[in-house]
C-alpha cells in the first residue's frame, strides 16, 4: 500500500499453483513452533536466512486459506512475545523474531493478528520505549517497527486515562516540554514520525493514528493538531517530494473510525484543503485514491447516519420461495425503519463531495473508481429520496457513447453499489438495466481507453447484474428479465476474456437463484457453469449450441455473434464466431438464410478490414451449415438463400480483387478468409459449376500457394482439393470453352512444373505446390501419377541451387506421403513404391544447416513419418514390399535419429521406432524383432496412432512410460541395440554426435549409458572389439564431414579417458589406437581449423596411455603444436601434455629423471613467447623424450 515491500515480489515465484483451497489444517504448526524456539540459536548465524526462507515457503501455501492459522495464532504469538519481552534477549534476536512475526502477519492480515497481541496496561510503556529506541531510517529493521506499531495500536485502546501513566500531572510546570513529554505526546510523535515513513510502516502508523486519535482523552488535545499538521504538510501536493502517502492514509483512517460529532468541526477545513489541492487530477494513483477516501468520509460526516425509509426493500430472500418451496419463517415480514426526514437540509458541501466522487468514477485507475463507487453508495444511503434520485441520474449519465470505457466501468460499479443498498427506485431500475446490458456488449479497442478498458466495464456490468438480483424481487425485474438473461448468457458464452465469461455465468446463476425469471434458468446455468465457460473454445462451440437449443436464446445469441463478434478486433474471436455460427445455423435456418446472410454480405462492403474478414469467414460457415440442415418439408436449407445473396457471394472474390483488397497487410487477412470461404462453399456444393467464378477461385488459390505467410498457404492447400473434387470432377463440365478433363491436365502440368521452380521465390512455390499436389483427390492424381511422383521425388533432392531450401524438401516429403495415402499401394503407387521409399530414406541423411540451426531435422522428421505411414500401408495391402532390405534400412535410419542430438527429433524417432515394432498388422522383416520388444516393452511405450485425431487424445497414466524427450529415458534403451550388428553402425554414428556435443545433460546421459554398456562387455571381448572397429569405420567413412568429425574428437577423448575400452587399449595386437591416430592425422592433414586442432590435442594426449609406437607417434604432433603459430594452441598443447604425462608418464619409455625434467620445462616455460625463443626449448624436450625433432618445411622456390 505505502512503500515497497521487497517480500511482496516473492509471491510471483510461488510454485504451489493449484494448491489453493485444498488444505484442511495448518499441518506444519509444530514445525513452525520449533523454528520459533530455534531462532535464539541461529539468529546471528548464516543458517538464519535459510530458516527464514523455509518459514516463508511453509506459510505461502496458506495465502488463499489464511483462516487455517487462526486456531494456532495465540500459541504462536505467545512464543514470539516470550522472546521479545525477555529482557536478556539481544536486540538482534528481537529483530529476528520480528521478521518471523511479519511473515505470520502478511499471511493472516494485520487486522486479525493484532487482536491476538497482548494489550495489558504494562505493555504500553514497554512497546512505546522499544519503538522510540528504533531508527526510522534503518532499512534492515523495518519489519520490527511495523510489528511494534501494530502492537501499539491495540495497546492504546486501554480503558484508562493515559495521564495516569505519566509520572507528573499534565498541568505541572514543564509538562509537554522535551524533558517531560506525556505518554500521549510520545505516542502522537510516534504517529507523525512514522506517517512520514516511505516504507510499509506508514500503513501501520495510519492504523495506529485511527485508534489513538479517536480516544475520548486524546481527541480534544490532538485531533485538530493532527489535521492541521497534515494540511500544512501538504499545502502543495503537486510537488512529488512533498507527498507523504502515510499521512494521507492516516487522515483517511481517522475520518473512517472517528465519531461524527468529533469530526464535524474539522470537516469544512479538510474539504477545502483536499479540494484546493485538486487531487483528482494528480498523476500519482495513491494521491487520487486517498483523496477519494477522504472526500467520501468528509461527505459522510456532514450527513447523519440513518436507514432511509424510502429505499427499496425486498421482503423475501429465501431460495426456497424462488424455487417454489415454502417460505422460511419471517421471510415475508415487512422491514420497518425509522421515520424518514426528507425535509432535512443538505449542506452545500455534500453537493461538492458528490460532484468530486462522480468525477472520480471516470478515473484511469480501477482502485480509485472502485473507492468512488463505494462512496457514492454510502452517501446516497444517507440522502433524502429526491437528492438520492439525482445522484442516480448523474451516475446514469456516465453511460454515454462518447464516454471512455473507464467511465462505463465506474458507472457500473456505482450502479451495483446503489442497487445493493436499494437506492435505485423501480422507475430508475429500467434505465440501470439498459445501461448494464449496453456495457456487457462494449468490446472495442478505443484510443485512450485507460487502464481496465472495456474488459473492466463488462466485468463490472456483470457485478451490477448480480447486485440487481440480490436487491430486487421478481416483480421489479420481470420487465427486464429477458434482456438481462440474453445479455448475460451471450457474455458467458462469447466474451473474449475468461474472467468476464465466468462473471457473467455467476451473475446469471444469482439471478436464477434469487428470482427465477430467466427462461430455462436451471438448465442453462448447469450448462454454462464456472468450469465449462472457462476454455474459450468450449464456451463458443460446445456451451453456446446447447443453450441455443432453447428458442428464447437462439436468435439473441446469433444476433450477438453477427453484430459484435464477427467484426471483433481480435482475429481469433472472429474465427471462433464464424465457427459458432456454423453450430447455431441448424437451430433457425430460415432466419440465417433470410436475415443473417444478407447482413453478412452487406458487411463485405465495409471499409473496416476486421468487418470484411469476419463477414467472409461467417458467410462460408453459414452457407455450409445451411447445406447440411434440412427444413421441415425435407428440403435442404440452402434453398432459402435468395438469388441476390447467391450472386453477391459468387462475385465476392472478383469484387475484392477489383478493389485491390488482396494487397498489403490487409490483403493477407482477405486471402485467408477467401480461401477458407472457398473451401466451405465447395463443401456446400454451391451451384457455381461452369461459372467463371471457379477460374477466379483457382487463380486466387494459386497466388496464395506461393505466398510467404504460412497460414495463407495452409488455407489455400485446404481449399484446392475441395474445388477440384466438386467443380472439376465431372468431365462434361466446360470452363471458358475448355472441358474439365483438359483443364485438370493443364493445371496438373503447371503444378508439377512449379515443383522444380528455382527462381527467386522458388522456395515458396515448392513449399505451397508440394503440399497442394499431395492433397489432391484420387481421381486427379491417378491421371498424372507418374509425373506427380517424379516431380515430388525430384523436389526432395538437394541440388546446388536449393541447398538451403529444407522447408521445400520437407513439404515434398509430406506431399509424397499424402499421395501414397490417397492412392493406396495396390492399384495405386505400386509401381513407384521402391522409388518413393528410396527417396524418403535418402531424406534421412538430410543435415542442412543455416543461421537457424539444423533445418534438415524438419526433413528427417517428415521422412520418418512418411516411412512409418508407407510401412503400415504395405503391411495391410502388400506385405511383399516390406522386404528385409527396406525394413532394415528404415529401422536403422530411425534408430540413428533416436540417439542424435536434437530432443524433438529424437523423441519423434523414438515414437516412430516403437510404432513400427508394435504395428498391427505386424511389419515383417524387422531385424531382431523379439529382442526389440524386450528392450521396449509395450506397457512402457506409447504407440504413435495411425490417425491424427487419435494422436490428439494420446495420454498415458503409466508412471513407467518412456519420456522420449529426455535422453536419460531413451539412451539406456537404444544403446542396447549395439548388441546386434544390424543396428551397430547407425547407433554408433548417432552416439558419436550426441556424446561429442557440448550440451551437458545430453553428453552426461549419452556417455553414462554407452560407457556402462561397454564396461559390461569386458568379458565379451569379441563384441567390444567389433564395436571399436565400427567406431573406426564411422570415422573412416566420414572423414572431412564437418557434422561428424567435429563431435568425434570430443567423443574419442571421452571414450579413451573413460576406461570402458581398456581391454582393447591394453591388447598389444589391437590396432584400434593406431587406427584412431591414422585417421586423426588424415582429418587434420592440410587443415587450418584451430578448433579442430585444439580438439585433436585432447585425443593425442589420451593416446599416450597406449604406450609403444602409438605413444611415440602421438607425441610427434604434440611437440609440433608446442611451436604452433597461434599462442593459444601452444599454451593448450603444453598444458594438456603436462596433464597427460602426469597421468600416463609411467607407460612411456622415458627415464624417470628425463620425465621430471620434461614436466618441469613444460610447467616453467611461458608458451606465449615468440616461437623463435620457444623452438630450442621444444627441441630440448624432443631430445629428452627420445623423439625426432620437427623440421620446418622449406617453401618451394
Amino acid at each position: 500500500m505505502v512503500g515497497l515491500d521487497a517480500d511482496m515480489t516473492r509471491d510471483e515465484d510461488c510454485d504451489n499453483i493449484g494448491l489453493g483451497c485444498a488444505l484442511e489444517q495448518f499441518s506444519e504448526v509444530e514445525e513452525v513452533l520449533n523454528m520459533i524456539d530455534n531462532v535464539k540459536n541461529i539468529y546471528n548465524t548464516p543458517t538464519f536466512e535459510a530458516e527464514y526462507d523455509k518459514l516463508y515457503n511453509i506459510l505461502k501455501q496458506y495465502y488463499e486459506q489464511p483462516h487455517l492459522l487462526d486456531p494456532h495464532l495465540d500459541k504462536i504469538l505467545a512464543k514470539f512475545m516470550g522472546i521479545i519481552k525477555d529482557k536478556s534477549s539481544q536486540p538482534e534476536l528481537k529483530h529476528a523474531t520480528f521478521n518471523y512475526m511479519y511473515q505470520i502477519i502478511r499471511v493472516r492480515g494485520y487486522k486479525v493478528v493484532v487482536r491476538h497481541l497482548p494489550h495489558e496496561v504494562s505493555d504500553l510503556l514497554t512497546v512505546l520505549t522499544f519503538l522510540e529506541a528504533q531508527n526510522p531510517n534503518e532499512k534492515d529493521t523495518w519489519r520490527g517497527r511495523f510489528v511494534l506499531l501494530l502492537w501499539l495500536s491495540i495497546v492504546v485502546i486501554i480503558p484508562f486515562h493515559m495521564s495516569r501513566l505519566d509520572g507528573f500531572a499534565p498541568e505541572q510546570p514543564g509538562a509537554g516540554s522535551s524533558k517531560k513529554l506525556t505518554v500521549m505526546d510520545r505516542i502522537f510523535n510516534i504517529c507523525k514520525t512514522y506517517a512520514l515513513s516511505k516504507d510499509t510502516c506508514a500503513e501501520a502508523s495510519a492504523y495506529l493514528a485511527s485508534k489513538f486519535l479517536i480516544r475520548s482523552d486524546v481527541k480534544e488535545l490532538y485531533m485538530g493538531a493532527f489535521f492541521n499538521w497534515a494540511c500544512d504538510l501538504h499545502s502543495n501536493i503537486q510537488e512529488e517530494n512533498t507527498i507523504h502517502y502515510g499521512v494521507l492514509a492516516a487522515v483517511a483512517a481517522v475520518l473512517k473510525h472517528g465519531k461524527r460529532d468529533d469530526l464535524l468541526p474539522f470537516a469544512p477545513k479538510l474539504l477545502e484543503w483536499v479540494t484546493t489541492q485538486n487531487y483528482k487530477n494528480h498523476k500519482a494513483i495513491l494521491v487520487r485514491k486517498y483523496g477519494v477516501k477522504i472526500v467520501q468520509r468528509i461527505g459522510l460526516t456532514f450527513l447523519r447516519p440513518r436507514v432511509a425509509a424510502w429505499r427499496y426493500t425486498r421482503g423475501s430472500r429465501s431460495l426456497a420461495v424462488t424455487l417454489g418451496g415454502v417460505a422460511a419463517a419471517g421471510d415475508t415480514e415487512p422491514i420497518t425503519s425509522l421515520p424518514d426526514d426528507d425535509d432535512q437540509d443538505i449542506p452545500q458541501e455534500v453537493e461538492d463531495v458528490v460532484e468530486l466522487l462522480l468525477c472520480s468514477l471516470r478515473d484511469d485507475d480501477t482502485v480509485v473508481r472502485w473507492s468512488a463507487a463505494k462512496g457514492v453508495g454510502r452517501i446516497g444511503a444517507r440522502l433524502p429520496a429526491l437528492a438520492a434520485a439525482d445522484v442516480c441520474e448523474s451516475v446514469l449519465t456516465l453511460f454515454a457513447e462518447h464516454e471512455r470505457d473507464t467511465a462505463w466501468h465506474g458507472g457500473c460499479m456505482a450502479l451495483a453499489e446503489l442497487a445493493r443498498r436499494g437506492l435505485l427506485s423501480p422507475q430508475q431500475l429500467s434505465s440501470a438495466v439498459r445501461c448494464a446490458v449496453r456495457a456487457l456488449s462494449r468490446d472495442e479497442v478505443r484510443a485512450g481507453g485507460g487502464a481496465g478498458g472495456a474488459r473492466a466495464a463488462r466485468d463490472s456490468a456483470c457485478h451490477a447484474a448480480w447486485a440487481f438480483a440480490r436487491a430486487y424481487d421478481a416483480q421489479a425485474l420481470a420487465p427486464h428479465a429477458d434482456a438481462l438473461a440474453n445479455a448475460l448468457i451471450a457474455t458467458a458464452c462469447f466474451d473474449r476474456e475468461i474472467n468476464c465469461r465466468r462473471a457473467a455465468a455467476a451473475a446469471y446463476q444469482e439471478n436464477v437463484g434469487r428470482h427465477g425469471m430467466f427462461p430455462h434458468g436451471i438448465n442453462v446455468l448447469t450448462t454454462a457453469d464456472f468450469h465449462s465457460v472457462g476454455p474459450r473454445h468450449n464456451s463458443y462451440l460446445v456451451v453456446a449450441p446447447q443453450i441455443a437449443a432453447y428458442p428464447e436464446y437462439t436468435q439473441p445469441l446469433i444476433d450477438h455473434l453477427v453484430d459484435l463478434k464477427v467484426e471483433h478486433w481480435d482475429f481469433a474471436i472472429r474465427e471462433l464466431a464464424a465457427k459458432a455460427l456454423y453450430k447455431l445455423t441448424d437451430k433457425i435456418p430460415d432466419y440465417m438464410a433470410t436475415i443473417v446472410l444478407p447482413k453478412l454480405v452487406q458487411k463485405t462492403e465495409s471499409i473496416d478490414l476486421n468487418v470484411r474478414h469476419g463477414a467472409i469467414l461467417a458467410i462460408g460457415e453459414v452457407i455450409y451449415a445451411l447445406s447440411q440442415a434440412k427444413l421441415p418439408n425435407g428440403q435442404k436449407a440452402d434453398t432459402l438463400i435468395s438469388e441476390d445473396v447467391s450472386s453477391c457471394v459468387r462475385s465476392l472474390v472478383g469484387r475484392l480483387a477489383s478493389r485491390q483488397q488482396f494487397r498489403g497487410l490487409g490483403g493477407e487477412l482477405m486471402r485467408q478468409a477467401c480461401c477458407h470461404c472457398i473451401a466451405k462453399l465447395s463443401l456446400a456444393h454451391a451451384p457455381y459449376h461452369q461459372d467463371p467464378t471457379i477460374d477466379e477461385w483457382l487463380n486466387l488459390i494459386e497466388e496464395c500457394l506461393s505466398h510467404e505467410v504460412q497460414v495463407i498457404r495452409e488455407k489455400a492447400i485446404e481449399a484446392m482439393p475441395l474445388v477440384f473434387e466438386v467443380y472439376l470432377q465431372n468431365d462434361d463440365l466446360v470452363y471458358d470453352g475448355v472441358k474439365a478433363k483438359e483443364k485438370r491436365a493443364h493445371l496438373m502440368e503447371k503444378y508439377c512444373e512449379q515443383l522444380s521452380n528455382a527462381g527467386v521465390n522458388g522456395l515458396l512455390f515448392r513449399m505451397g505446390y508440394a503440399r497442394a499436389v499431395g492433397s489432391l483427390p484420387k481421381f486427379v492424381l491417378s491421371e498424372h501419377l507418374p509425373n506427380v511422383i517424379r516431380s515430388l521425388i525430384e523436389c526432395t533432392k538437394v541440388t546446388e541451387g536449393t541447398t538451403k531450401w529444407a522447408e521445400a524438401r520437407r513439404d515434398a516429403v509430406v506431399g509424397l506421403t499424402e499421395v501414397c495415402q490417397t492412392m493406396g499401394i495396390v492399384g495405386g503407387v505400386e509401381g513407384h513404391i521402391r522409388d518413393v521409399v528410396k527417396a524418403l530414406l535418402d531424406c534421412l541423411a538430410e543435415y542442412t544447416t543455416d543461421m537457424r540451426g539444423d533445418v534438415g531435422a524438419w526433413v528427417r522428421e517428415a521422412s520418418m513419418s512418411g516411412l512409418l505411414s508407407i510401412c503400415r500401408q504395405c503391411a495391410i495391402e502388400a506385405p511383399q514390399f516390406n522386404d528385409s532390405e527396406v525394413i532394415s534400412a528404415v529401422m536403422c535410419g530411425v534408430a540413428q535419429q533416436a540417439v542424435e542430438k536434437i530432443d524433438r527429433t529424437r523423441a519423434h524417432a523414438g515414437r516412430i521406432f516403437t510404432s513400427l515394432i508394435y504395428n498391427e498388422p505386424p511389419v515383417s522383416n524387422i531385424p531382431h524383432h523379439d529382442a526389440l520388444k524386450r528392450i521396449f516393452p509395450s506397457d512402457e511405450v506409447e504407440i504413435k496412432p495411425q490417425r491424427q485425431e487419435e494422436e490428439e487424445q494420446l495420454t498415458s497414466e503409466n508412471s513407467n512410460v518412456v519420456l522420449w524427450l529426455f535422453p536419460g529415458h531413451t539412451m539406456p534403451r537404444f544403446v542396447q541395440l549395439l548388441n546386434y550388428p544390424a543396428y551397430r553402425y547407425h547407433i554408433i554414428k548417432g552416439l558419436v554426435v550426441s556424446a561429442g556435443e557440448i550440451t551437458e545433460s545430453l553428453v552426461k546421459h549419452t556417455t553414462q549409458s554407452l560407457f556402462s554398456y561397454l564396461n559390461s562387455l569386458h568379458e565379451d571381448l569379441e563384441t567390444l572389439k567389433s564395436i571399436c572397429d565400427t567406431i573406426i569405420q564411422v570415422f573412416r567413412d566420414n572423414l572431412h564431414v564437418k557434422r561428424i568429425t567435429g563431435p568425434i574428437f570430443n567423443f574419442l577423448d571421452r571414450l579413451l579417458s573413460s576406461g570402458s575400452i581398456s581391454p582393447i587399449l591394453e591388447n598389444k595386437e589391437s590396432t584400434f589406437a593406431m587406427d584412431v591416430l591414422k585417421h586423426l592425422k588424415l582429418e587434420l592433414k592440410g587443415g587450418k581449423n584451430i578448433y579442430k586442432l585444439l580438439d585433436s590435442i585432447n585425443v593425442l594426449c589420451q593416446l599416450i596411455q597406449v604406450g609403444g609406437v602409438v605413444a611415440a607417434q602421438s607425441l610427434g604432433p604434440l611437440v609440433i603444436y608446442l611451436c604452433y603459430a597461434e599462442r593459444y594452441v601452444r599454451r593448450c598443447a603444453a598444458a594438456r601434455l603436462y596433464e597427460a604425462l602426469t597421468l600416463y608418464g609411467d607407460v612411456c619409455d622415458l627415464p624417470a629423471d628425463n620425465l621430471d625434467q620434461v614436466m618441469s620445462i613444460l610447467a616453467d616455460t611461458d608458451w606465449e613467447k615468440d616461437v623463435n625463443e620457444l623452438r630450442p626449448i621444444r627441441n630440448e624436450i624432443c631430445d629428452l623424450m627420445g623423439i625426432e625433432r620437427p623440421v620446418m618445411k622449406q617453401k618451394a622456390p
